[in-house]
């Protein structure tokens, strides 16, 4: 069916919620094979930010200005030598881009790529200060490219810039917050994250991620359930390993439910950030998971719980175009207080999103029509009827409560709330 913007119905809401989102950033591409395009897709910033305007959620959130963040402010968690690469990319022929990107794991550089990483770090900064300082309640960066494999001194994963924990960090120096939470569910473990805080103390971090016993990427063994801090940080680092592909609903919320969210309450962080890649989404290629929009809109809702509901997602990877744009949607809904009806949440199985614009309409010229499933009732999208998505009672697969399990014994050595 078509269906216009015009006609979309306005949802109710009770919650001041922003987003981050610049064209801009779209400019960072792979230059090897224009032809085929990389799995970190620049139209991947598109495709959400497309079907949040079309659902009328733009409408009522905040739209939080972009700035490019500054070397101080990178510096506090990368080399100066890396840095400095970074910044020679700009005047790097082509033939010179491909060289340098060669000697990194799983990066591509062209032109303007440092100068979208910094826009991608400095729109998350942005939005999390208004969300720290009273302005937001919540919020989405819709950024690119992502960070959570970046490390201090290299590049890896399509990560440039450790966006996180250069948000993190300034928050801290400027002592807007003490303690930060960062739940990272990209089906990939988050190591540059890792990296960085790991013997702190102040920020928890825990990652729900495929492990395949070390061999799925960043294929090492830091994503361990073993790895759990050190000095003061022991007991700050939560890797929840998932054994094998085909982890599911099940699995995530009896993670949250017995191990996440009483650690988090026990924090009790001033600010929650979610690395939050859709890669473990069904129909993802990657992460070959089976993860819902459902059980991202329960996890949303659950974090919703602690830090006084001061949360911000932070889009990290996710390749499958459909698979993203409805998580995210899923994800914004319980942020905006708005309730599902039963029966009208995005399904994997009719993904929703086709986001057929051409690029003059990518860049600002109106849509007049957009093309959605059938199977979709639009008129009724909006109507309460359920707080929450029923996976909330989805049961763990055998292997998944054997994981998360085995890491909640692990750390009831360093916290109570999971001896009750």
């Amino acid at each position: 069916m078509s269906y216009s913007k015009q006609e979309t119905p306005t949802p109710p809401h009770t919650k001041r919620v922003g987003y981050v989102y610049d064209v801009r950033m779209k400019y960072h591409q792979d230059l090897e094979d224009p032809q085929d395009p990389h799995p970190e897709d620049p139209r991947r910033i598109y495709w959400i930010y497309n079907i949040l305007k079309v659902a009328g959620c733009l409408d009522i959130m905040k739209n939080v200005l972009v700035t490019p963040v500054t070397d101080d402010k990178i510096l506090r968690v990368h080399e100066r030598q890396y840095l400095e690469t970074l910044k020679d990319t700009e005047i790097m022929e082509r033939a010179t881009l491909l060289e340098t990107q060669k000697k990194y794991d799983s990066v591509f550089l062209c032109k303007e790529s440092q100068y979208c990483a910094r826009m991608s770090a400095g729109g998350l900064l942005a939005l999390c200060k208004d969300v720290v300082r009273g302005k937001l309640d919540s919020g989405l960066a819709i950024i690119r490219p992502p960070g959570h494999h970046a490390c201090s001194a290299v590049p890896m994963g399509f990560c440039l810039l450790n966006n996180i924990a250069i948000t993190v960090r300034d928050l801290q120096a400027r002592k807007m917050v003490n303690k930060v939470m960062i739940v990272d569910w990209d089906v990939h473990h988050g190591n540059g994250i890792q990296e960085v805080f790991y013997s702190d103390n102040t920020v928890l971090y825990a990652s729900l991620h495929r492990y395949d016993e070390g061999e799925f990427y960043p294929s090492s063994t830091d994503g361990g359930m073993d790895m759990v801090g050190e000095g003061e940080g022991k007991g700050y680092n939560i890797n929840i390993p998932w054994a094998t592909a085909g982890v599911s609903d099940g699995d995530y919320i009896y993670a949250f439910k017995k191990l996440l969210l009483p650690v988090a309450r026990q924090f009790c962080p001033d600010l929650i950030i979610v690395a939050s890649g859709f890669d473990a989404a069904v129909c993802d290629p990657i992460g070959e998971c089976d993860v819902t929009p459902e059980c991202y809109a329960c996890m949303t809702s659950m974090l919703k719980s602690v830090s006084n509901g001061k949360l911000v997602l932070s889009l990290e990877g996710g390749y499958n175009l459909d698979a993203i744009a409805n998580s995210a949607l899923a994800c914004v809904k319980p942020l905006l207080n708005i309730k599902w009806k039963a029966g009208h949440i995005p399904q994997p199985a009719i993904y929703l999103a086709y986001a057929t614009l051409s690029e003059e309409e990518v860049n600002g010229v109106p849509q007049s029509k957009y093309k959605y499933s059938s199977n979709w009732d639009t008129s009724n999208i909006w109507n309460p009827a359920v707080e929450v998505p029923n996976c909330y009672s989805a049961q763990p697969s055998e292997l998944g409560k054997d994981t998360v399990d085995r890491v909640l014994d692990i750390h009831k050595e360093y916290w109570t709330s999971l001896n009750m």
